[in-house]
């Protein structure tokens, strides 16, 4: 793989070229179809992963049958770092929402580069940081706030990858009502009114496939 590729991966992105390049050798792309699982909740855990193009679903399905999503990863995005040197069962599902392009990694050779790389292993640890960081506040999020918290709450985490506009923050929302409600977690149904509220509100604003956010300081005030 070039080594081009491995950079614009988030958790690689400030690693030097030789490490940057060891990296590569050691990834395997994998293309996946639309709504082709990736691996399920319970599969060993034999790699992690990340998104060259296209999106991916991550998800767990409760005693009640009814899906959780726990993130939308896409371009440049790292999955299931969880299982590198635990030897555990991937702890979720993990679905391609669209045709994509996947690296590979095993954990065992990249367990070796971490062991042999002071500036990866740095790398490693500040991600998984972040990414606890994350799944703390969706506990957070799911437990106490209501259905227009949690949903404004999912909006602003579409800024982080935004762009400022004379609109408003332009995000990519190309993601289901379906997908927005599993992200907070609530119905398709309590999601689309949510959001129709907001814009009503004057928090954003959806054209297509883009949403604009227009007042993020009122959408934290929610949650």
């Amino acid at each position: 793989m070039d080594t081009s590729i491995v950079k614009k991966v988030y958790l690689f992105s400030t690693l030097d070229d030789d490490t940057l390049g060891k990296i590569a050798g050691i990834v395997c792309e994998r293309p996946y179809k639309k709504n082709e699982m990736i691996f399920f909740e319970g599969d060993p855990g034999e790699a992690v992963y990340f998104v060259e193009k296209g999106k991916v679903k991550i998800y767990k399905i409760n005693s009640g049958g009814k899906e959780q999503i726990i993130h939308i990863m896409q371009d440049g995005d790292v999955f299931a770092e969880s299982v590198l040197f635990t030897g555990l069962d991937y702890p979720a599902n993990a679905e391609a929402l669209e045709d994509s392009v996947i690296g590979v990694l095993k954990c065992d050779k990249l367990e070796e580069l971490i062991m042999e790389n002071s500036g990866l292993a740095v790398s490693i640890i500040n991600f998984m940081g972040r990414r606890l960081q994350f799944v703390s506040g969706q506990i957070e999020n799911l437990g106490l706030k209501d259905a227009m918290g949690r949903v404004a709450s999912v909006i602003v985490g579409l800024a982080d990858k935004g762009a400022y506009t004379p609109k408003g923050i332009m995000t990519d929302f190309a993601l289901s009502r379906q997908e927005v409600a599993g992200l907070a977690g609530t119905t398709r149904e309590t999601a689309t009114r949510v959001l129709s509220a907001l814009q009503k509100q004057g928090c954003i604003n959806i054209e297509k496939d883009k949403l604009y956010i227009k007042d993020i300081k009122k959408l934290k005030g929610l949650y």
